[in-house]
C-alpha cells in the first residue's frame, strides 16, 4: 500500500451538537480519521452496522436507542463485536460507570471532558488495538 498510514474510521453517535462539534474538532485535527457522525441511537447502529468503524464514541442518553443497547447489540453481534467503544457520557457514577465496562465498552469518558484529552485516549485506545 506503497507505506501510508491506514486511516481509522469513526462514528460518533451525539445527539447534543455542541459535544458533536467539539468531538468532531479535536478529532478532525488529525488527517488519519476519518469521522462519521450519527444525532440519535437508531442512526447510529445502523451506520456501525454498515460502515464497521474501527472505533464509536458513543453517548448513552440518545434519542430511539441508548448508547447501553447500541454497545450490546455491537459487542454481541460476530461482524462488529472488534469495533471499540468509548462511552462518552455524563452519566459518571460507579454503577453507569461498571455498567458500561460490563456491556464491554473499551472505555468510558465522563462529560465533561477536556478535549486534548480525549483526542489522546483516542490515539492511545486504536494504538493498542494494533499491538
Amino acid at each position: 500500500m506503497g507505506g501510508s498510514e491506514k486511516v481509522d474510521k469513526i462514528l460518533i453517535i451525539e445527539d447534543e451538537p455542541d459535544i458533536m462539534e467539539l468531538v468532531e474538532v479535536m478529532l478532525s485535527s488529525d488527517e488519519n480519521y476519518q469521522l462519521l457522525k450519527a444525532t440519535d441511537g437508531q442512526e447510529g447502529l445502523e451506520l456501525a452496522m454498515s460502515e464497521k468503524p474501527d472505533l464509536v464514541l458513543l453517548d448513552i442518553m440518545l434519542p430511539k436507542l441508548d448508547g447501553y443497547e447500541i454497545c450490546r447489540r455491537l459487542k454481541g453481534t460476530p461482524e462488529t463485536a472488534h469495533i471499540l467503544i468509548v462511552m462518552l457520557t455524563a452519566f459518571g457514577q460507579k454503577r453507569e460507570i461498571e455498567a458500561g465496562y460490563k456491556l464491554k465498552a473499551d472505555d468510558y469518558i465522563v462529560k465533561p471532558f477536556e478535549p486534548l484529552k480525549l483526542r489522546q485516549r483516542v490515539k492511545k485506545i486504536l494504538a493498542e488495538r494494533v499491538k
